[in-house]
């Protein structure tokens, strides 16, 4: 039984990381469709700042630089999210519903498994933001911070849901036979 409490703690704190992932990710995302990082550059400047941007962001590997377009920077990103919920609602659903877990179990740990190496490779390329100067000037580093920290929260309760959701055995069938009462209302 405690197995089951700990996936339903998992379960809790996965929506709640969703929450502050969601949330970091939106910081971000608002930054990047209200960029003024080009307004008022000549030609010259704009190609050798749009240079740096792109090695900057190019360097994460996840995060694909937009120079023209920033409010496409983080769609990576936000397909993770997407993804990740599409794992909670079958996980939350089996936790919901434990009958069901035995059947749904190879489905939710391979989707879940295949979403943890997302989000841990997320997880690295934020760190490299978080590092790099230029970075935090451009998309502030509490908004980097904010998401960082959910992406860490994601990860940490899919280690936990792959835990309890591996781990859970229902409770055996019993093997005690149905008895049947009969009642003769007419005694003899």
């Amino acid at each position: 039984m405690m197995i089951y409490y700990g996936l339903v703690f998992a379960q809790v704190f996965t929506f709640v990381a969703y929450a502050v992932v969601s949330a970091g990710a939106a910081l971000l995302q608002e930054r990047a469709n209200n960029l003024p990082l080009w307004e008022g550059m000549n030609e010259t400047t704009l190609a050798a700042t749009q240079a740096v941007y792109n090695d900057v962001f190019q360097s994460t590997t996840y995060i694909i630089p937009y120079p023209d377009r920033p409010q496409y920077q983080f769609q990576y990103q936000w397909w993770i999210i997407e993804f990740e919920f599409f794992c909670f609602a079958i996980t939350a659903g089996l936790t919901a519903f434990p009958a069901f877990i035995p059947r749904g179990r190879p489905v939710a740990l391979t989707f879940l498994s295949s979403a943890l190496v997302l989000v841990l490779d997320n997880v690295n390329a934020l760190f490299f933001l978080l590092r790099n100067d230029t970075a935090k000037a451009v998309f502030q580093e509490h908004r980097i911070a904010t998401a960082q920290a959910g992406l860490m929260m994601v990860g940490i309760a899919n280690f936990m849901t792959i835990i309890f959701l591996g781990l859970y055995q229902p409770a055996p069938p019993s093997n005690k036979s149905d008895v049947t009462v009969k009642i003769d209302s007419h005694p003899a």
